[in-house]
């Protein structure tokens, strides 16, 4: 895996933008930046590390036309060692899906604990309002020897529209798929390109295809365990909302807690970025 040093010194270089021209294509997003912190991020003098540099990256990734997480994946946990999160419980899967009992007897899914994430990179396009496509990529790392798997989850609140199609991206690939037509719930196998040994990390990216339904009102992503690095970036269209909240609790009975008001930019994007986050829920609200 490349440093994130590396990676952006290429982007940078590939898209031919001087440090200058990519501060203002920043600032045209609503991201201020110095000069001196695009320089050191470069060459890998200092990492961005506060949560507001963090937002910086996730629309740097943007203007250098790379993926979600093409860069921010790359400040995983190796970068601050000793991480508090490692000693973090997990938590159980029915405090997040309470309807995954039945999936997970015919699907036999592997313990949560076979896999310890780096980091989870969110991006969702809303168009006309609607959800329309929710891009995934995860850096995980085997905690026991034999990995090869691990599950990927969707639930909706929109019962009438059909559910959303899933595609395995680059690493990996999908097995089954079920849906909980009571709950809205889907659960997909998703397998790694090869088999894990323990402390092996692997990348694996994949996607949601959304049908037409009723407007969404937000997202949020459920973890039953720690990530050291969440980041999520909506998209909105032509029609972006009124106000726009992040937001996390411990579980589905909990109360809302951290919530704050988000910005979208000129393009009509906004972006939550977090550190050490614990296993629970994390995401964004919105009104029309």
């Amino acid at each position: 895996m490349p440093s994130f040093a590396s990676a952006l010194d290429a982007a940078i270089s590939g898209a031919g933008l001087t440090l200058d021209r990519l501060r203002e294509h920043l600032a045209a997003r609503g991201v201020t930046v110095s000069r001196s912190a695009l320089a050191y991020w470069r060459t890998g003098r200092s990492l961005p590390g506060r949560e507001a540099s963090l937002h910086a990256v996730v629309e740097l990734e943007q203007v250098l036309g790379l993926g979600a997480g093409g860069l921010t994946s790359l400040l995983g946990p190796q970068d601050r060692p000793g991480s508090r999160l490692q000693r973090t419980p997990l938590l159980e899967r029915r405090r997040l899906w309470p309807s995954v009992r039945p999936a997970s007897l015919e699907f036999e899914l592997p313990p949560e604990d076979q896999v310890r994430l780096w980091s989870v990179h969110d991006e969702l396009l809303v168009d006309d309002r609607q959800e329309r496509l929710l891009r995934v990529r995860v850096v995980a790392e085997a905690a026991v020897d034999g990995v090869v798997r691990m599950a990927a989850y969707y639930q909706t609140d929109d019962r009438a529209r059909q559910p959303p199609r899933f595609v395995a991206g680059h690493c990996c690939r999908a097995g089954r798929t079920r849906v909980d037509a009571g709950s809205g719930l889907l659960v997909a196998e998703l397998f790694f390109d090869r088999e894990l040994r323990a402390g092996e990390v692997a990348t694996a990216e994949y996607e949601f295809v959304f049908p037409r339904g009723r407007p969404a009102l937000g997202y949020h992503r459920r973890l039953t365990r720690p990530a050291p690095l969440y980041t999520c970036r909506v998209r909105f269209g032509s029609h972006v909302p009124e106000s726009i909240r992040r937001f996390e609790q411990r579980d589905l009975a909990a109360p809302r807690r951290k919530v704050e008001e988000l910005r979208a930019t000129g393009s009509g994007a906004v972006t939550l970025a977090a550190k050490e986050v614990r296993a629970g829920i994390i995401g964004v609200e919105w009104t029309w």
